[in-house]
C-alpha cells in the first residue's frame, strides 16, 4: 500500500514539472504557462491530500477483502483448528463407543462371573457441576464448539476413571477367587494311584469301639501303614497333637475363609505348627494311632467349624499323573 502511495505521487510530481502552453491566435504562437509559487504549493497539496485519500480507500478496501496478510494468516489458523476441533470430535465419539461397550460387558460379563452388581447408571452417567462451566473459553465465535469438545472430554475422562475403579474391583475379586480356589480343600488326602478305599463314610454310623450309634464328622480312608498324606488346600498349620486315645496323631490345618481340615490318626507327622502348606505339601504319613481298628486316615472337611462330607469337595476330573505333577510342585516340608 505504501509502495502504491509513492507511485502515485511519483507520477504527479512529474505531470506538475512538465511545462504547460497555450496558443496565442493573435500572434500564432505558443505561449509558456507561468504559475507562482503560490499557486505551485496549493497544487502540491491537492495532489498530496488526492494521494492521501486514494490510500487510505485502498487500504480499507483491502481489509474489508480480507486481504492483509496478517488477517489471512489468523482466518487460515482458525480454519485449522475448527478442521482440529472436528476430527478430535470424531476420536470422542470413537472412543465413547469403544468405552460403552466394556461398559456393557462389563457389567453383564465379568461383574457376573465374580458374583459383583452392576455399577448404578447414575454412578456411570457422572455430571459435572456448575451453571457456567468453562469461562475462560467464553466470548469467542468458536465458544460453543471449544465448550463441547471440552466438556465432552472431562465426562470421558470421568466415565474411564469409574470404569478403571470398576477394573481395579474386578482384579482384586479375580485375586481374592484365586486365593480361594488355593486353599479350599479340593483333592483327596491320599494319591489316586495308592489304593484305599472308605471304610467309614461321613454321617450317622455305629461306632466301632463302643458299638454305640454316633456322627461321623469325616471320613475313614483305609490304607497302607506308611501311605503319603498330602494337604488338601493351601494354608497353616494350627494344630499337631499326639495322643493315646481319639484321633492319635493329628494335624489340623487352616485353609481360610472359614475352611479347616483335620488328619488324623497318623503314624508320622511330617508338618510343625505355625507352618505354611500348599494343596500336596507332604504332612504326614497314615496310620493307626490312638483309638483305631485298623491302619486308616481319619479326614476331616470343616467350615465354620460346621462338618461337611468330604468326598463332595473331591475333584472328579484329576488324572492320577496330574495329581503327581501337582505334590511334586508343592513347596518342600519345612521342618
Amino acid at each position: 500500500m505504501y509502495f502504491i502511495f509513492i507511485l502515485f505521487l511519483e507520477e504527479n510530481f512529474q505531470r506538475m514539472s512538465r511545462k504547460k502552453f497555450y496558443f496565442n491566435p493573435d500572434t500564432h504562437q505558443f505561449i509558456e504557462i507561468k504559475r507562482t509559487g503560490k499557486q505551485q504549493l496549493i497544487r502540491f497539496f491537492t495532489f498530496f491530500i488526492t494521494a492521501v485519500f486514494i490510500a487510505f480507500l485502498n487500504y480499507s478496501v483491502a481489509v474489508r477483502l480480507n486481504l492483509d496478510p496478517k488477517v489471512n494468516r489468523l482466518t487460515s489458523h482458525q480454519s485449522i483448528l475448527l478442521t482440529r476441533y472436528d476430527t478430535l470430535k470424531s476420536k470422542l465419539s470413537e472412543c465413547s463407543d469403544i468405552l460403552a461397550d466394556m461398559q456393557e460387558r462389563d457389567d453383564n460379563v465379568y461383574r457376573s462371573v465374580f458374583d459383583l452388581k452392576p455399577i448404578p447408571v447414575t454412578i456411570r452417567e457422572v455430571g459435572l457441576g456448575g451453571s457456567n462451566p468453562y469461562p475462560l473459553l467464553r466470548g469467542y465465535s468458536t465458544s460453543d464448539i471449544m465448550i463441547n469438545t471440552t466438556l465432552g472430554i472431562d465426562k470421558l475422562e470421568l466415565k474411564a476413571n469409574v470404569q478403571q475403579k470398576s477394573f481395579t474391583d474386578l482384579l482384586n475379586r479375580a485375586l481374592e477367587r484365586k486365593t480361594y480356589l488355593a486353599n479350599e480343600p479340593l483333592i483327596k488326602p491320599i494319591p489316586l494311584d495308592v489304593f484305599s478305599y472308605i471304610s467309614s463314610d461321613f454321617g450317622s454310623r455305629e461306632d466301632p469301639i463302643n458299638n454305640e450309634t454316633a456322627i461321623h464328622q469325616g471320613i475313614d480312608l483305609a490304607a497302607r501303614v506308611g501311605t503319603p498324606v498330602y494337604a488338601t488346600g493351601d494354608g497353616t498349620v494350627v494344630m499337631t497333637r499326639v495322643s493315646y486315645s481319639g484321633y492319635g496323631k493329628e494335624v489340623l490345618v487352616d485353609h481360610g475363609f472359614g475352611y479347616t481340615t483335620r488328619y488324623a490318626h497318623l503314624n508320622t507327622i511330617l508338618v510343625h505348627l505355625g507352618q505354611k502348606v500348599q494343596r500336596g505339601t507332604l504332612i504326614g504319613k497314615l496310620g493307626s494311632s490312638g483309638k483305631s481298628t485298623g491302619p486308616h486316615l481319619h479326614y476331616e472337611v470343616r467350615l465354620y467349624n460346621r462338618a461337611l462330607n468330604p468326598t463332595l469337595f473331591y475333584a472328579d476330573d484329576l488324572l492320577p499323573v496330574e495329581y503327581r505333577i501337582m505334590i511334586s510342585n508343592a513347596n518342600p516340608v519345612d521342618n
